[in-house]
Order: structure tokens, then C-alpha cells, then sequence
């Protein structure tokens, strides 16, 4: 293959590159400040956001999906929908907002989603994906456009769509080694990824390929890439496991120890992190937002040290933002949290001492 160049962002990341996957009521702009703090991936994308609630009455609730602060970047817009004009719009709208590209979503399982024929199900009517992926095309101008995917329905047809998905004149493809079915479950299939490696390779097109599925630590990112030749590596699920393990990618990247295990990370970092995410979100979005959403973290944080699970217990009792920290607080004996609570927003630093 002779390399040629990938558009915009995609062609200036290292490789292996490492991301952030999208993520549905997770990687919000909250999120992605947060991952910034511990240890920040090469490429970051935001929550997967419907073209169709953007173009009608619910965009005032969609929008904030596209929210972002400039330390976010770089930054891909991911967005799904199965109607071509709407695209067009909205990646018109994407570029407008400074972002560094729009990626298509074109794998998410969700059953009610699938039934109308969006996201996974495109993967039967490759005649409406490429149609999609023209017409995204054609608003972003020169902001590229990428694709992430699964490799079939309830079987895998995977050199069939990914070949397919390579002459549509992608920026990249992110492969999740799963069908839909799969939903989560069962092992991802990274020769899959391998393959698009190689079908990309064949048809000497400049698409970078990014595997996707089940990588959960710096050691995995390794050889995940070395394994299938992928430019790039995203993460999902296994950030939940080890908030830091971008850092530790980036720490072996660098011919550095990549880092103690999580169990090992002091319970005063992980509260203070913690901390850290509930303040940015209620500086963000008021605290009349649903403090709800912020429960679904605490296990991330709040585990792997003495009296982890009665403090979890204590913050999953919590109705808002200030009682949670008032709980954080609390276990900390110095008072490391009020100290942080007192801090102005937006310039709070999270402690990284024992």
C-alpha cells in the first residue's frame, strides 16, 4: 500500500492512537473534562446524538449532547439518524461549531432503535448507508467524516460491510468486533479488525482503522494494535474499570512504568476525583439537573479501599449535589473535599498526593 495522507484530525494522531469511545448518557462534556483531568485519550468523541431530535421540537434537550469547552479537543461530533437531508443539516451545523469531525453511528444495538431501522440496521441496507454517508459528506464540507460499526447483524458479514464501508471515501471506521445481537456480551472479534487492516491495505485507500471492544488496560491497547495493525485503539466500558488508563497508555507510550493498578491509586485521589466530577457537573448544568445521573460513576471512584462500599451506599442515598459532597467530605479526615467544594468553578485541581 502507498500511504496517503487521512483527512484533517485523523491524519495528525500518533498510532497507535487512543480514544475515547462514544458513550450514551456518559461521555457528556462533564466526562470528557473529567478523562482530561486523570489522563486524557489522543482523540475524544461525544454521546451519540440523534440528527432527527436536532432537526425537530426536542432539539433544546438534544443540543446539549453537543456541548463542549475547548480543552475537549480534539473532538469528534457523533451523530445518528437514517435521513439523509438531516444529515446534511446537521453536519453542516457540526462544522459550524468547531468541532474536527462527524462520525456516523452505524452499530448501536439498541432493539427499538434497530426496529426503525437506524444505526446497527444499516448494516442491511448499505444502499441508504452510503446515502447517509454522501450526504453528511456534503454538509461537513472539509470536515471529515468517519463511520463506526459492527461487523453484522446476527451473523457476521464482516468483510462484505467493511469492504463495503472502505470505498465510501471514509476519514476512518472504528470496528466493534461484535454483531448486534451481541449486544455486549461474548468476546470481540479483533480479527475483524485485522481484516479491515488489510481490506484498507488492498484498496489503498487512506481510511484509518480503529478497533474497538473489550480493551481494558495499557497492556491490551498494545496488543490489540500490534496484534491487527489498527492506527487506532478506542476504549469504552474499561474507563469504568480504571478511570486512569489513558494515562497509562500514554505513560507506556513514553517508555514509562504505565502505572499502578487501581486497587493501588489512593482512596484520597479516587474521592478526590470524585469530587472533582460531581462539581464540574453542577457547575455545568445547575443543580436543578438531575443529580441521578451522576450515580452511575460512584462505583467507579468509590471502590477498592476500606469503607468503599459503605460510602457508596451513603452517596447512592444522596438526592443532590450537595448532600453527595457533604458525604465525600465527611470521610475525608482533613477535609480535603470542603477545600475542593470551596474552590471557584472551572479551576478546581484534583489532588494527585497519598
Amino acid at each position: 500500500m502507498t500511504e496517503s495522507p487521512a483527512a484533517g484530525i485523523w491524519g495528525t494522531l500518533p498510532r497507535p492512537f487512543s480514544v475515547l469511545a462514544p458513550m450514551e448518557d456518559v461521555t457528556d462534556t462533564v466526562f470528557r473534562r473529567v478523562i482530561r483531568a486523570v489522563g486524557a485519550p489522543d482523540l475524544f468523541f461525544t454521546e451519540f446524538t440523534s440528527t432527527d431530535g436536532l432537526c425537530t421540537a426536542g432539539r433544546p434537550r438534544v443540543i446539549d449532547r453537543l456541548r463542549f469547552t475547548p480543552e475537549e479537543r480534539p473532538l469528534i461530533a457523533q451523530v445518528w439518524g437514517n435521513h439523509p437531508e438531516r444529515c446534511l443539516r446537521v453536519a453542516a451545523e457540526v462544522r459550524e461549531m468547531g468541532f474536527d469531525g462527524i462520525d456516523l453511528n452505524m452499530g448501536c444495538p439498541v432493539r427499538k432503535i434497530i426496529k426503525r431501522g437506524e444505526c446497527g440496521a444499516l448494516i442491511d441496507s448499505p444502499t441508504l448507508a452510503a446515502e447517509l454517508i454522501a450526504a453528511t459528506r456534503e454538509g461537513a464540507g472539509d470536515l471529515p467524516v468517519s463511520v463506526k460499526t459492527r461487523i453484522g447483524i446476527s451473523r457476521s458479514r464482516a468483510e462484505e460491510w467493511i469492504g463495503f464501508l472502505l470505498g465510501r471515501g471514509l476519514a476512518a471506521l472504528t470496528v466493534h468486533g461484535r454483531t448486534v445481537a451481541q449486544q455486549s456480551e461474548g468476546h470481540a472479534d479483533w480479527g475483524a479488525v485485522a481484516l479491515a487492516v488489510k481490506l484498507r491495505d488492498a484498496l489503498d485507500v487512506p481510511t484509518r482503522i480503529v478497533g474497538n471492544g473489550d480493551v481494558k488496560s495499557a497492556v491490551q491497547f498494545r496488543e490489540r494494535a500490534e496484534e491487527t495493525g489498527a492506527d487506532g485503539i478506542m476504549i469504552g466500558r474499561g474507563v469504568f474499570e480504571n478511570i486512569f488508563v489513558f494515562k497509562t497508555i500514554r505513560d507506556m507510550q513514553a517508555g514509562n512504568n504505565p502505572g499502578a493498578d487501581f486497587a493501588l491509586i489512593s482512596p484520597r485521589e479516587k474521592i478526590g476525583f470524585f469530587t472533582y466530577h460531581m462539581l464540574i457537573h453542577r457547575e455545568t448544568w445547575g443543580p436543578g439537573r438531575s443529580f441521578h445521573s451522576l450515580k452511575k460513576f460512584a462505583k467507579t471512584y468509590l471502590r477498592a479501599f476500606e469503607g468503599a462500599g459503605a460510602l457508596m451506599d451513603q452517596v447512592m442515598h444522596c438526592s443532590n449535589h450537595d448532600s453527595a459532597l457533604a458525604a465525600l467530605d465527611a470521610w475525608m479526615p482533613d477535609g480535603y473535599g470542603s477545600r475542593m467544594n470551596a474552590a471557584a468553578p472551572g479551576t478546581v485541581t484534583p489532588s494527585s498526593d497519598g
